[in-house]
């Protein structure tokens, strides 16, 4: 169990600690996991038929959106000198503070949707959520995690993409080119 303890606290340092590092901007984290995340969505709903409502998937999507928002508010974008040897897309990210607070929000409306749609809430079950919600974060093509997740990640992560596409509009040529110049 202590190992198991230490391994959280190392994920969970990890994982803060790269929310404040500047990341490549790349069309898998703007473009490809907004799609993947809508398209896993609606194949955990189908598969969880009997789990969703109407109401909650509004309600969801329009947290979402907000949550979505928010998490742009300490974002910023860098661009990386041109004589660089560095082979990104040219521009560099920083999720910031916001990122961070808005992903405990997330956290928090998925614990408190699955105890209102009548799943078991324990503090060692929010505990290994919150370690497996750090994972899905760093990995977040893992396989399985449920509608709810699902959702809330399809519309924050296209939310986020928008704005950052919306604040940054360099930002467009960068996402939709195939070959970069040297």
């Amino acid at each position: 169990m202590l190992l198991l303890i230490i391994f959280s606290f190392l994920v969970l340092y990890n994982f803060i600690r790269d929310t404040f590092r500047f990341e490549p901007v790349t069309r898998t984290s703007f473009i490809i996991l907004p799609i993947y995340a809508t398209i896993m969505t609606v194949i955990s709903m189908i598969v969880e038929l009997k789990e969703w409502h109407f109401s909650v998937i509004l309600t969801l999507a329009l947290i979402g959106v907000l949550l979505g928002w928010f998490q742009t508010f300490s974002l910023r974008v860098i661009q990386i000198d041109k004589h660089s040897h560095d082979k990104s897309s040219g521009f560099k990210y920083c999720r910031g503070w916001s990122y961070l607070y808005g992903f405990i929000l997330i956290f928090i409306v998925e614990i408190i949707t699955n105890f209102s749609l009548g799943e078991r809430v324990t503090f060692k079950g929010v505990f290994f959520e919150l370690i497996n919600e750090i994972l899905r974060e760093r990995f977040k093509f893992l396989p399985y995690n449920g509608w709810v997740i699902w959702l809330l990640l399809a519309v924050t992560t296209s939310v986020y993409t928008l704005i950052l596409i919306h604040r940054y509009p360099i930002i467009t040529k960068v996402l939709t080119c195939k070959q970069h110049e040297k």
